[in-house]
Formats: structure tokens, sequence, C-alpha cells
């Protein structure tokens, strides 16, 4: 059989065995081009070599299709940024490996073949562990690599271990000295396509619409296999902009600062008890933004946000401080009282993003905000149980800057809004 029957055939196996994926597969182009050594994507569209998927037992073919269909529906394109390529793409490989492991007794069990192929990049790494956290580990142990023909070096025994199981457990792959490139690794594709014409493929919006499309008609099939967690939230629909958001939250905090505790004297003598307004320990003071400083947010956004963020609290008369977090809070900016202030409070680290920083900094410092708001783009794994506080989810605000779905765990953070 030819590999583009052999292609159609596991495209209608998603379709009737695992709908969500096969709803995606079948309306995402992917295309024969002998040019390229092994398989990539650019985001919009995958491309394979012939010869060398026909080299592949079934399983293993299977397995690299779905490879590059996770950093599409990942958009593990569009989170690269400005980041080094070849570090982005082996960081990236590590989490859709990881994630594809969790599928093979899936497929396996609905019959579709699939097996890892014996080259690739394979690690045990934590549930909630992100791309954009995983680069900068690696970026920290590759400081030197500018020329993208060297390997990247990667070393998890640095890392830290899951607590769940010791990092030199029998299933952990510990690989050093492990290339990035399609050339010797089966699995360590080309995640960027870069010489594609701009446009190539699907829109990043038409994209967006294939995914919600297809978790809201296969809802009910997708907890019998595995689907990244990041994926759940696509079907809500609701996107509240944060500055109404915020405006309410002010509001709110306004109307609790009147109170019979402190009433207007002017109409006691009228036998008269007016709720007035509270002591200055009642009334809001200060608000905490927590911006993201990773790379993952554009400086228009930032200074988008930062300005309207002024503005907002300017009116309602509070108090903002901001600070910058990737792994942890580094740029901290109190009581900023003047528009211009807002721009020269930038941010001066850049790292991964793990959002327990800011609970630890809130903890460690004894912050005790009236509002706060987290900037991020929503990769950030998952929140420690240990800082959650209810007291504070009520609190806080977490504005998001891109299209991903909405969590379980970034409900647990707080009310969330879009940018």
């Amino acid at each position: 059989m030819v590999i583009e029957d052999e292609i159609v055939r596991f495209k209608m196996q998603l379709l009737r065995k695992m709908p969500f994926y096969g709803d995606i597969v079948m309306r995402m182009p992917i295309v024969r081009n002998d040019a390229v050594s092994t398989a990539r994507t650019n985001g919009r569209l995958i491309e394979y070599n012939a010869k060398f998927l026909s080299g592949m037992r079934e399983g293993q073919r299977n397995f690299v299709m779905m490879h590059e269909i996770f950093h599409v529906i990942l958009f593990h394109c569009d989170r690269r940024n400005e980041r080094h390529p070849q570090i982005w793409n082996t960081a990236a490989d590590i989490i859709v490996n990881d994630m594809l492991q969790k599928l093979i007794y899936g497929m396996n069990s609905r019959g579709i073949v699939f097996e890892r192929p014996d080259d690739g990049i394979f690690a045990y790494i934590n549930d909630s562990e992100t791309a954009e956290n995983l680069y900068a580990k690696l970026l920290r142990e590759n400081k030197d690599l500018k020329d993208d023909s060297k390997k990247v070096r990667i070393n998890i025994n640095t890392w830290e271990p899951n607590r769940n199981k010791p990092i030199n457990a029998p299933n952990d792959i510990v690989l050093i000295n492990v290339t990035g490139s399609d050339e010797n690794n089966k699995t360590g594709t080309d995640t960027e396509a870069e010489d594609l014409p701009e446009g190539t493929g699907l829109s990043k919006q038409a994209l967006i619409d294939i995914i919600k499309e297809s978790a809201s008609k296969n809802r009910s099939s997708m907890g019998s296999y595995f689907v990244p967690k990041q994926l759940f939230g696509p079907v809500e629909s609701k996107k509240i902009k944060w500055q109404v958001l915020f405006k309410e939250f002010l509001i709110e905090e306004v109307n609790e600062e009147t109170s019979y505790a402190t009433p207007e004297r002017k109409y006691i003598h009228m036998d008269m008890i007016i709720p007035g307004y509270g002591t200055q320990e009642e009334r809001l003071e200060e608000i905490w933004a927590f911006v993201d400083s990773s790379g993952s947010i554009g400086n228009n956004e930032m200074s988008q946000f930062l300005t309207q963020l002024y503005r907002i609290t300017k009116e309602f008369h509070c108090i903002i401080n901001i600070c910058y977090w990737d792994t942890e809070v580094n740029d901290i900016y109190k009581k900023i009282s003047k528009e211009e202030d807002i721009f020269k409070s930038l941010p001066k680290h850049s790292g991964g993003t793990d959002i327990n920083c800011i609970y630890r900094f809130i903890k460690e410092n004894k912050v005790k905000p009236d509002v706060m708001l987290i900037l991020t783009d929503g990769y950030f794994g998952e929140l420690d149980q240990q800082y959650y506080s209810r007291t504070l989810s009520k609190k806080t605000i977490l504005v998001l800057s891109g299209d991903i779905g909405v969590t379980d765990s970034m409900k647990r953070i707080g009310k969330i809004a879009r940018l």
C-alpha cells in the first residue's frame, strides 16, 4: 500500500475510534514533500517525506504523524516567540513525546497500531510540565549553543525530580547530548517549517475554531482516551475582557467600603442612620499586578495592559504595584503614582514560567492584595495545592493573553479574563 493510502487509513481509524483527534486530522493539511528529510510542521500544515515514513513500521509511522499533530494543536510554533529554535524544539518534543506515550494504550486497545519509534527524545516528566519551563531548564544547560548544527545537551538528572517517582526509575530515559535535528531523531522533527510561504495552510483562527468545534462535538468521548488537559477548555465560549471584570472588582470593593459601622454623622440628628465610608483599614488600598516576563507576551500587549491598568486604578484612586515573574518574582515596582513611571517599570529577567513563584512571593513578603491581577499566556504549569487559598482566589483575576482554553487549574487561581 502506498504511503498516502496508509495516512488516509490512519485518519479514518482516528475518526471512527478517537473522533476528537479524527475531526481535527481530517481537516488538517497533510502533504507530501520529499525535499523534507523526515516530517515537519509550521503550525498550519504538516509535511512528510514518503521514503522516510515508508521505512517505518505502521505503529511508528502513526506515532510520528501524531507527533506533528500534537505540535499543531498545542500551538508550539506560535508559542516559540524569540526563543532559540533548536532548544525550543527539543523542549516541545519532550512534552509531545511524553503525551504520546500516554496515548499508546488507548490507541492499541481500539485496534489502532501505535508504538514508540526506536529513536527520539523521551523522558519522564511531571504532568504539569510546560514547554516554556522545560525550555528554561535546557537553556541553562546550553547557554553556549549558538550553532544549530551542534547538539542540545539534555541532562535530566539536573532537573527537579518528580516528588512521586525517583528520577532514576526504570522508565526514565536519561539522554545526554541528544541532537535536535530531524536527520538523527525520528521524533525530534522540525517543529518549525520557516521556509514555507506565509499563509500556507490553515490560519490560526481556523485551527482554533476546528479544535473548539471538535472538543464541543466529542466532549462525551474525550474522557475515554488521553487528551492534553490544555485542550479541554476551548469549548468555553465566554470571553470576558479583563478591564470589565477588573472594574467590577473595584466597584464591589468600593461598595463594601460603605457600612453602618461608620454612619454619616450629619444625618444622626434627624434620627436617620445612613451608611458611610469605612475606616481607612477597610478601604481598598493597593492593586498587585503580576506580569509574565518569560517572553510569551509581546511588548505591545504588555504596554497596552499596563497603560489601561494605570488609568483604571487612577479612576478608582488606587495604588498600583507591578511585579514581573517567570520562575521567580524578580522585578518589583511598588506604589507607582505617575503614568510615565509605568514605562520605566520594565522586566529585567526572562526564563521559564512557574505560577507558584507568585504565591511564594506573597507568602514570604506577607502581601495582602485587595485585588490581584496575573497577566500570562496561560502556559505556566499547575498551581501547587499548598499555595491554594480560597480567599485569595476571590480577589484574583487571571488575564490570558492568548486563545488557550480554560483549565480547572486556572479556575482555582481566580476569575478568568482575556487581554
